[in-house]
Order: structure tokens, then sequence, then C-alpha cells
């Protein structure tokens, strides 16, 4: 199996980050940081343009497009305008896949339209600008390689109730950037880094989030999604999870520290404990089908 992030990653000087969903949350925090490092590019991206107006106009070293990441025209466009604005020097050293989409309630229930519409955002806009963004970097002149950050979560290791498409979307954004990641060649210095943070504190659950129209037959306060979405809403009353500056940071400590870099990574010690635990139950579950599993040969 082709190994990643073989060599250790040097963050240039004169980099260039771009990030996805800078209108709120981690993205706008990821925006501010880079924005406020002496000679670092940023260029920031959302939906709707005006939401970027938290960052300063004139500097040359911040660019703000509008970028819908479900849609091919959308993309295509913002990478053409950057590529103008930065001209024959144009290059991606970081690029951080930050949009997100939740679709959450009783799966019975979810219509076509909203499933297609998560994963839509989940993981086919994350495939545009992850391809867009290597073949960016592997043509660059100077061979500098770069750094692709997958925000996904500890739901892309771990599945709960109440929310099988948002699951399915971070699942396949962590299997797509795993094979990617190893289809890369070692002369390219592409590294990827699928980053698995539990709670954040932002406003993606009135931002992006949907809710799909409760089903009779899971209404019972017994039924287990039930019982997590209270679990979950006394935790935001509490003001559990971490702060988007802080995981902001971590990235850029990641980036800049001049060490290999982690193909995952969990953050919070919520997302490493029940990480954890998941794959220890899960060498249990092989133990006890080893004798099936090896279906007559030595193991």
């Amino acid at each position: 199996m082709n190994p990643v992030n073989i060599e250790p990653y040097k963050l240039p000087a004169d980099a260039t980050w771009l990030v996805t969903g800078c209108s709120s949350g981690i993205g706008r925090e990821i925006a501010t940081l880079i924005a406020s490092k002496p000679n670092q590019r940023i260029i920031a991206t959302a939906r709707n343009p005006n939401d970027l107006s938290y960052l300063p106009d004139g500097n040359s070293n911040i660019l703000k497009l509008p970028l819908d990441v479900t849609s091919v025209e959308s993309v295509d466009a913002a990478f053409t305008a950057a590529a103008q604005q930065f001209g024959e020097n144009f290059h991606l050293d970081v690029v951080v896949n930050n949009a997100g989409y939740s679709l959450s309630g009783d799966t019975e229930g979810a219509t076509e339209e909203e499933i297609h519409q998560a994963m839509e955002t989940v993981f086919f806009g994350t495939v545009r600008v992850t391809t867009r963004s290597i073949a960016v970097m592997r043509q660059a002149k100077e061979r500098r390689g770069g750094l692709i950050f997958q925000i996904s979560s500890l739901a892309g290791l771990c599945a709960f109730p109440g929310h099988a498409f948002y699951h399915a979307g971070k699942f396949a954004v962590e299997g797509f950037s795993e094979s990617v990641a190893r289809e890369m060649h070692p002369d390219w210095n592409i590294n990827f880094c699928i980053v698995e943070p539990s709670g954040v504190k932002t406003n993606f659950e009135g931002h992006s989030k949907a809710n799909i129209k409760p089903h009779p037959a899971y209404l019972d306060e017994d039924m287990p999604a039930r019982k997590l979405e209270k679990y979950v809403n006394a935790g935001k009353k509490l003001g559990v999870g971490m702060e988007p500056s802080a995981l902001a940071e971590i990235l850029f400590m990641i980036a800049s520290r001049e060490e290999r870099v982690p193909l995952r990574l969990p953050l919070g010690a919520v997302s490493w404990k029940l990480s954890k635990s998941k794959f220890e139950t899960l060498l249990g579950d092989f133990e006890a089908v080893k004798d099936i599993s090896a279906m007559g040969q030595e193991i």
C-alpha cells in the first residue's frame, strides 16, 4: 500500500491558502487567522461574498470570492478568478475544505431532494475542490507541494442515530481522501490531513443544518435518535465544544511546524476517546469471527 505524507511539510513564507465556507464558524476563524499572518495569502470563499466583509479590502494578499461547492460552474469560476488575480505566480499551498451541511432526523422520513442536497455539499463539493486543488499543486513549476485539510468530523469515524446521511457524506469524504492521498507521487509532496473534531461552538445548527420532517414511527422518547437529541441539546445549553478559533490555530500549527502531517487528526477529548473505543471494539468483533473469516485458511 502506497504510504502517505512521507516527508515533513514546510509551509512557504508566502503560502497561498484556499478556504471554503468562510462565512462563519471554523472557516471564518481560519480566514481571519491567515489574513493576520505577514506574507500569507488567503483566498476566502463563501456562497455569498457579502458574508466576507469582516476581511479588509484593498489588501493584495486577501482575495474574497463567491463559491458554491455544489456548483461545478461556481468552483471552476473561483479557480479561474484566483489564477487571474495572482497571475503566473499563482500556486496553492494549503487548502481547507470546510464548507459543510448536515441533514438530521429520521432516515425513513428523508426525501430524495434532501438526501441529494446533503451529499452534494458534504461529499461532491469536497471532491470538486480537492481534485482542482491537486491539479494546481502538482503542476506548480517550483514543485513546492501542498497540504489539503479535509474538515471531517467525529461523524466520519463513528455513527450515531438520526444522522445517517451526514455520516454517509463524512465517511465517503474520509475514504475518498485516504485513497487520493495514496495516489500521490512522492515527488509531488502533496499531503492530506483529515480533521475529525467533536463538538465545535459555531452556528452550524442554525446556518448549515437541515432537519428531516419527523417520521411518526420514531416519535417515542425511548427511540435512540430522540435520546441523542436530548443529550446534544443539553450539551449545547452548557456550552460544550471547542472554540473555532482554537481549531484554526491547530491547523496553522500542523501546517507550519515542519513535521510529518498526520493523515487523521481527531480533535477534542471526546473525539479521541470515542474513536479509540470504536477501533478497540472492532478488533474484538474481528477476533469473534476470526474462524469464519478465515474460510478454512490460516490467519
